[in-house]
């Protein structure tokens, strides 16, 4: 994927219309390179994983065209390109598979990307009640080594947090024995500051380039399915 990695460097040095127009035939080629890429993937996915039996490939791809109707960013196109596999597709809060490629900005990730508050609270409670089997999964050295721990965590004070209506909701959900026990968790606490539930291995554009690098995206995903399937016990 060489010459896709050179092609989105040249989108970022000109990000215009213009631009875009003189080398359509370039875009095409290369969305295609990435698309058979995450094809490939989500056949083989299919095959592992029966809660993705039903999404397509274009259920799975982001557009290239940046929405800039409310952006200040004007430019017209992004300069990756992307692909959530998930049961419930790319704008689903389902937990999933992604796939970025971007020059030095590349990387394997996952989990739940967009919850609503409402999901991500009921994301905790879920962790909450079977933490030993979480703490199974992201303490698992493999898991670790790959992928390291969540990011995305907010910086803000977790006492500000048990003063807001939303912890009002989870001490109604938790009944308040469960609730005095997490107070008394500060890892169980920190769940409460992250707006997401995901992981990220960056990889190198050495590595994309790699003839490998489907099989090192595979093997990122099968570490990543357990961590899935903890979060996905919640929808």
């Amino acid at each position: 994927m060489q010459i896709t990695l050179k092609f989105l460097e040249a989108v970022a040095q000109n990000n215009t219309t213009a631009r875009m127009h003189l080398h359509h035939d370039l875009y095409v080629q290369e969305k295609k390179r990435y698309d058979t890429l995450v094809s490939h993937l989500l056949a083989r996915l299919q095959a592992e994983d029966p809660t993705l039996t039903d999404i397509t490939l274009k259920d799975c791809l982001y557009r290239f065209n940046r929405d800039i109707r409310f952006s200040k960013d004007k430019h017209p196109y992004k300069t990756r390109f992307g692909a959530f596999i998930s049961p419930g597709g790319r704008k689903s809060p389902i937990p999933g598979y992604y796939l970025h490629i971007e020059p030095g900005n590349s990387g394997i990730s996952g989990g739940s990307r967009c919850p609503s508050p409402a999901q991500r609270d009921a994301i905790v409670l879920e962790i909450w009640k079977n933490r030993k089997d979480w703490q199974r999964v992201v303490e698992n050295p493999t898991f670790l080594s790959f992928f390291g721990e969540m990011g995305d965590k907010q910086e803000k004070e977790v006492g500000r947090i048990l003063k807001t209506s939303r912890w009002k909701r989870l001490l109604q959900a938790l009944g308040e024995k469960q609730a005095r026990k997490i107070l008394q968790n500060p890892q169980a606490l920190e769940l409460l500051l992250y707006p997401r539930f995901c992981v990220w291995h960056g990889v190198s554009d050495e590595e994309v380039i790699q003839a490998d690098f489907e099989e090192l995206v595979m093997e990122g995903f099968r570490i990543l399915r357990p961590f899935n399937k903890m979060i996905a016990r919640s929808f």
